[in-house]
């Protein structure tokens, strides 16, 4: 049954139990369900309105030169929207930001059954807020300047964080009230976010996303983030990046290692696999002593990826993060 979606009293709902999507269509009127692949396929070549009707185990759709019927579970089986009791509400003024940060955490989270904490991204809400995914062997951090009334730390999975910038991309943004054009060009758009022991509910425009939390205690990542380490190198990132991908061939052929090695204004990007060995040199901004590390170049590769600007690395130790 939940390979369909259900309209229902101007909402079109959808879920996988995990997460519940809800989205206002005030032109619903009634109840029945659509296959939800199936329909959309149909609707990418149908111009127009749509009439749909229900009866006896099945769905008609009608439109001014054509007809499609099939066959459908009973609604009343649609498992029940469960909203939240929230235990705290706010409104996140710069969505945008979130959600885009949120975005780039979806790297980082495990896939590992045996951990589920891991496998979702968590948010640390307060005056601040902190967003962060790990899976054991990289890990990444960020703090944002927004505000939420309560502090709270929830993990929300993977898959509802992706649901989340998928909608959050294609559904149209609310027309600001600005009084100018330029103001409703800049304006951010803006998420409200409920909060329950055991759900979470972001609301934004006509879309609601409901989510179940992913329960137990995820680690203090901040914590493991390495203060002032003595070794540092600035570099600008799309140097790095062509020259992380012209070694790449190579070390995917041994262990997924490059090395990286400064000092004074250079830096060497290298990889070696038996008799096979390459290197790329290239100008770095400034360094504070020398030194050297060796990186996965998968998680290299997905760091840079799009970056502009400098980057900074910093090792304690040769083996340290």
């Amino acid at each position: 049954v939940i390979t369909n979606v259900l309209l229902r009293d101007g909402k079109v709902i959808g879920t996988d139990l995990e997460t519940m999507v809800m989205v206002d269509i005030p032109e619903v009127d009634g109840e029945c369900l659509l296959p939800h692949k199936t329909t959309l396929e149909l609707l990418k070549y149908v111009p127009g309105g749509v009439t749909i009707e229900q009866a006896y185990g099945k769905v008609r759709l009608s439109w001014d030169d054509g007809n499609a019927q099939y066959d459908v579970p009973d609604p009343k089986e649609y498992p029940a929207v469960r909203d939240i009791e929230p235990e705290s509400e706010g409104t996140i003024t710069d969505g945008d930001s979130m959600v885009a940060t949120l975005r780039q955490m979806l790297t980082y989270h495990s896939s590992d059954e045996a951990r589920p904490i891991l496998s979702g991204v968590t948010v640390a809400f307060g005056e601040t807020m902190e967003i962060c995914a790990g899976d054991g062997f990289r890990m990444a951090y960020q703090i944002l300047p927004l505000a939420y009334p309560e502090e709270a730390r929830v993990t929300i999975p993977a898959g509802s964080v992706n649901l989340l910038c998928t909608l959050w991309d294609k559904a149209p943004p609310p027309m600001p009230t600005a009084d100018s054009l330029v103001k409703q060009i800049i304006s951010k758009r803006q998420l409200n976010v409920s909060l329950s022991k055991e759900r979470l509910a972001a609301r934004f425009g006509k879309v609601t996303l409901l989510s179940n939390r992913i329960q137990g205690t995820a680690p203090n990542f901040a914590q493991l983030v390495p203060q002032n380490p003595p070794f540092k190198v600035n570099a600008w990132a799309p140097e790095l990046d062509r020259c992380v991908n012209r070694v790449r061939g190579v070390a995917q052929q041994g262990n997924g290692a490059v090395r990286l090695s400064w000092n004074d204004d250079k830096m060497v990007v290298s990889a070696k696999h038996e008799a096979n060995s390459i290197s790329a040199e290239m100008n770095v901004l400034s360094f504070d002593g020398g030194g050297r590390t060796a990186v996965d170049v998968k998680y290299l590769r997905d760091y840079l990826a799009k970056k502009e600007g400098v980057v900074t690395i910093g090792i304690s130790s040769d083996k340290s993060p």
